[in-house]
């Protein structure tokens, strides 16, 4: 279903529109990219280098793994920089990225065509956003990118908060009690198939998948509703939603 086929359908009763939070409404490889780099100033990365290593690191963000513990962190991490004949990371080295990581956290931005479309959305729906985090740091980022602005702070549900994460349908399902919904009345987007998607379809939501790091998908059990991969992508669709009280 493209873009165009979405104005055309006859409307449903979607009232709620949900977001993923990180590398969904931010691009969440430059403060890793930076953090990276100012860790290991005596290593030369390449572009390819850093994506591989920043694939780890989300594994373990995605999934609400305690990544900011450094033994943990590391766990992540030292297997990519092994195959790249990079040294592993000591304790030393993981403090200090988390360091600069949460520095640069403090510079993150939205995606300018989807901030542009938050108002006009926020006319037809309710927004909210679903993340696995710890609540501290998801709280500052969702501060930094001015969500309270459009995204009331009760309708941000944070994994840590409530003991559940996604995939766990039960995420969904606490949030659609939060905002007494039904299931077919949200739709989910998110950049994370195995985390993003999976979980929203088995609660029965409809799911959009910003796939803008290009990530293959080989044989999925659930189908996204909507597959767009550039911001640009993403606006034309919230922008069609809005015109079309999806």
């Amino acid at each position: 279903m493209d873009v165009a086929e979405l104005r055309e359908e006859e409307p449903t009763m979607i009232k709620a529109v949900v977001f993923d939070l990180d590398d969904t409404l931010y691009d969440q490889l430059k403060p890793f990219k930076r953090a990276v780099e100012a860790t290991h100033k005596d290593l030369h990365l390449s572009e390819v280098m850093v994506q591989r290593l920043y694939r780890a690191f989300k594994v373990a963000t995605d999934q609400a793994i305690q990544a900011t513990d450094t033994a943990t962190f590391a766990r992540q991490v030292d297997p990519v920089l092994d195959e790249l004949g990079l040294p592993a990371f000591t304790s030393d080295h993981s403090e200090s990225f988390w360091e600069h990581y949460r520095q640069e956290l403090t510079h993150i931005d939205l995606f300018a065509d989807i901030r542009r479309c938050l108002s006009s959305l926020k006319e037809h729906y309710q927004l909210g956003v679903i993340t696995n985090g710890e609540t501290d740091l998801q709280s500052k980022k969702a501060l930094q990118l001015d969500l309270h602005h459009w995204i009331d702070r009760d309708k941000m549900l944070i994994s840590d908060e409530v003991g559940l994460q996604k995939p766990d349908a039960r995420i969904f399902t606490y949030f659609n009690r939060m905002l007494d919904l039904q299931a077919n009345e949200a739709v989910y987007i998110g950049d994370n198939y195995n985390t993003d998607m999976i979980g929203a379809k088995q609660a029965g939501w409809q799911a959009f998948w910003f796939n803008h790091r290009h990530a293959e998908l080989r044989g999925a059990n659930f189908i996204p509703d909507q597959t767009v991969e550039t911001t640009e992508e993403l606006a034309d669709l919230l922008e069609a939603m809005s015109v079309a009280t999806y």
